[in-house]
């Protein structure tokens, strides 16, 4: 309930000041906040969305906090998101694997991809922060290069893949509806991190090395191997969330990128870096990401709205971390 209350006040002071740019736009607020949750929650089909939008930014926002506890800035989940969906393309449309293997191969590749920062920072002490964003950029050249290039559809029209096959696309959770059983296994996921990080001896020296890597240190903690071991467990989760994406939702992929691992890390402040916060976390931002499309075509007011939620909300999330460490100090 400590935790509950921040977020709550923190809610309802974005959502006032979100209220305010729609009348200074000269919208109805009212109007504008009835189309956001009809858009989100109105109906099965609705809710279907909020969840399908929740799979891949609980994915996500899992391996940004998972880097982020063992002391490692991962900004780069968006690329790792983008191989992980690429491996998965491959896969998919290239041989006669069913979904498992699907999701296994988006989980290896992105690993992979985001084990080449961990390398350089752990190894040439390059700043992950750079290295990562840097490697975005990669990431989606190389998507650009692979769909219209060496996994084109066979029809050679668009710039994209094949539909993948039904043995490689996820079961609907839903019926007719783009929500997976992805979900299940995002939320498995988070309830597995949390476990890891906080019932057991690695994930305790983990958190250790990205607390205090000095006293890490003095434990005869190998930090080297910690942090890159938080990195390959990001990128695992998020290729999964890319592959899961693909295979579950779009079921081809294409030209652009995504943007769910730069909202990830909204997702992973505002849980407090905790697995189990995640869960909400995601749901909300889910459920804005649906509702905003709703209230673009309803109220006439601009989807990108929604973000203003979404900044106040990473903001608060800020304060009140720094305000919970300034007291244990104390």
């Amino acid at each position: 309930m400590k935790r509950l209350w921040p977020l709550a006040f923190a809610l309802f002071v974005a959502l006032a000041v979100c209220a305010l740019a729609v009348a200074a736009a000269g919208q109805s607020p009212l109007v504008a906040a009835r189309a956001l949750i009809e858009g989100a929650v109105g109906s099965r089909e609705r809710w279907a969305e909020s969840l399908a939008k929740t799979i891949p930014l609980l994915f996500t926002g899992l391996g940004v906090l998972v880097a982020f506890r063992a002391g490692f800035f991962n900004i780069g989940a968006e690329g790792q998101f983008l191989i992980g969906a690429l491996a998965a393309s491959a896969v998919a449309t290239r041989t006669d694997a069913s979904w498992p293997l699907v999701l296994v191969a988006g989980a290896i590749a992105g690993s992979l991809w985001a084990l080449i920062a961990g390398v350089l920072k752990t190894h040439r002490s390059a700043p992950e922060i750079i290295t990562t964003i840097m490697l975005n950029y990669i990431a989606l050249s190389v998507v650009q290069f692979a769909v219209s290039g060496p996994l084109q559809e066979r029809a050679r029209t668009q710039p994209q893949t094949d539909v993948f096959p039904p043995r490689a696309q996820l079961p609907s959770l839903i019926e007719n509806t783009n929500c997976h059983i992805g979900l299940l296994f995002a939320v498995a996921c988070a309830f597995a991190c949390w476990w890891y990080l906080f019932r057991t001896e690695s994930g305790f020296t983990m958190r250790a090395v990205g607390l205090n890597p000095l006293a890490a240190r003095a434990m005869k903690v190998q930090s080297s191997t910690r942090t890159l071991q938080a990195v390959a467990m990001a990128g695992a989760l998020s290729g999964l969330a890319g592959a899961a994406e693909i295979a579950g939702a779009t079921r081809q992929m294409g030209m652009g990128g995504f943007g769910y691992g730069y909202t990830a890390i909204a997702v992973a402040l505002l849980a407090g870096l905790n697995p189990l916060w995640a869960i909400p976390s995601a749901l909300l931002f889910g459920m804005l990401s649906a509702g905003g499309g709703a209230m673009e075509r309803s109220a006439d007011v601009p989807a990108v709205t929604s973000y203003i939620v979404v900044g106040v909300l990473v903001f608060f999330a800020a304060v009140a971390s720094r305000l919970k460490v300034k007291n244990s100090e104390e």
